[in-house]
């Protein structure tokens, strides 16, 4: 198997299928919509960083800002972890 980075369109939706089919097997359908919220938060995560600019000379505004973002995200993802539980 290639190296997920270097992967093309094919491989990387075969992996995601895969992946998700290993996750579903035995959970509850509330399960799921929990683990659903979750992978859509680390993915939407990651999309932002990727959008960043450069980390080369991080000021300390910087840094605050993505201390920022973090509890942000931290936040985002309770609330996701609470409305599965209320599901």
């Amino acid at each position: 198997m290639s190296s997920i980075y270097n992967a093309n369109s094919g491989e990387l939706l075969t992996m995601a299928v895969a992946f998700s089919a290993a996750l579903a097997q035995g959970q509850s359908q509330t399960q799921l919509a929990k683990l659903g919220a979750f992978f859509t938060i680390v993915g939407d995560t990651l999309a932002l960083y990727a959008l960043e600019p450069s980390q080369s000379g991080t000021t300390g505004t910087r840094a605050r800002a993505r201390s920022q973002q973090a509890v942000e995200a931290q936040a985002a993802a309770a609330s996701a972890i609470n409305l599965g539980e209320t599901l």
